[in-house]
């Protein structure tokens, strides 16, 4: 990630370093301070009351080598392709992303400012704009919501920014992507649903197996003619053969350990490992048919007063002029969102574990190393 490619410049250059600085709010109170690879990433609360919108402010604070090119120009141009990195607003976005996966939290920028220790340069500000919910949201979602006793910058940070830096570069654009994805997902929360479904989709499949060569795949390659641009189509046609089935395979491998503490009755209500599949294959037909034909989804709405249902207990509805039946019935956000985090920990943790530097493996799981209970 290019947050990490400014921590390895930072240590290999000795440089006196330029700062570029981001004001971050949130609407929840997380307390803890994060201090990374010696002062090379800062992160911490400025306030601690909200403001006339509800947000806390939060600071984060990124060194970079050099002022204004933290690689160098011929550094990029020797290696730029065109799959090649870029995450637009990094290191700042990515940063703020993998904080929120961590915390579980919706992280806003505000603004960014870069600022040099030339005396003769001002720092430069640029604003973001911001699109969110406002009032009390915790009766669409008390997981994002309410204030946690695990959630705590100096304790929940550090363990999964490690885990980022021991996994190979050739992973780090994918799960820049993924994460990016959740956070936008969990930020439309209150403003539209059916974007939190397929934001969250989009996370799974950027870091999801790409489906392996196969004797048909090979044939249509191995064609004569085609030319380059041609090629390049067919390739991603094939890719998207069985997409649904590695979606619903990457969930069902990944989620291992989500149910352990899930409740599991009401039947009609809950995900389970065994229906997980069904309900699965559901969610990615609904984001299919709502992205390919704009057709609407039918998801499950939180109920306040049994807030542990993770679908309503409707065995269809009709809405309009339209019927949904019990099979296109989708989970809450809030469900789909959590179980999404765990999956994308996972994945996290397994590449750090099995390509990253050799580990034990005896350590628990990410998802608990980045909580501090």
């Amino acid at each position: 990630m290019f947050w990490v490619r400014i921590l390895d410049g930072l240590a290999a250059r000795g440089a006196e370093p330029s700062v570029t600085e981001a004001e971050v709010a949130a609407e929840i109170s997380i307390p803890g301070m994060l201090t990374y690879a010696d002062h090379g990433i800062v992160f911490g609360p400025t306030t601690f009351t909200p403001d006339a919108s509800g947000l806390y402010k939060y600071l984060l604070r990124v060194q970079q080598p050099t002022p204004g090119e933290p690689i160098g120009f011929d550094t990029i141009q020797k290696t730029s392709s065109r799959g090649g990195y870029l995450v637009p607003g990094a290191p700042v976005t990515e940063l703020v992303a993998l904080f929120g996966l961590a915390l579980q939290a919706r992280l806003f920028v505000l603004s960014t400012t870069e600022r040099r220790l030339d005396p003769q340069y001002l720092p430069r500000k640029t604003d973001c704009d911001v699109q969110r919910a406002t009032g009390d949201l915790r009766h669409n979602d008390d997981m994002l919501f309410s204030t946690r006793e695990d959630r705590n910058i100096h304790t929940s940070l550090p363990p999964l920014l490690d885990a980022i830096r021991r996994i190979p570069a050739k992973h780090h654009l994918e799960l820049a992507v993924a994460a990016d994805h959740y956070a936008r997902a969990i930020r439309m929360i209150g403003l539209d649903t059916e974007m939190v479904f397929v934001r969250l989709v989009s996370a799974i499949e950027r870091v999801m197996p790409k489906h392996p060569a196969d004797s048909l795949s090979e044939k249509l390659l191995a064609l004569e003619g085609l030319t380059e641009a041609e090629r390049e189509e067919l390739q991603v046609a094939l890719q998207a053969r069985r997409a649904r089935a590695r979606f619903v395979a990457f969930l069902e491998r990944y989620a291992k350990g989500f149910f352990d503490n899930e409740p599991k009755e009401p039947a009609h209500t809950q995900v389970t490992p065994e229906n997980l599949p069904a309900v699965a294959s559901a969610i990615y037909r609904a984001r299919s048919g709502y992205l390919h034909n704009g057709d609407p989804m039918y998801i499950s709405q939180r109920m306040a007063q049994f807030p542990f249902w993770h679908m309503e207990p409707t065995v269809g509805k009709w809405q309009q002029n339209r019927a949904f039946t019990a099979a296109q019935k989708l989970p809450t956000a809030e469900f789909f969102h959590r179980m999404v985090r765990h999956c994308l920990l996972a994945r996290i943790d397994e590449l750090a574990n099995t390509e990253g530097p050799a580990m034990d493996g005896s350590g628990p799981p990410l998802e608990e190393r980045v909580a501090s209970s």
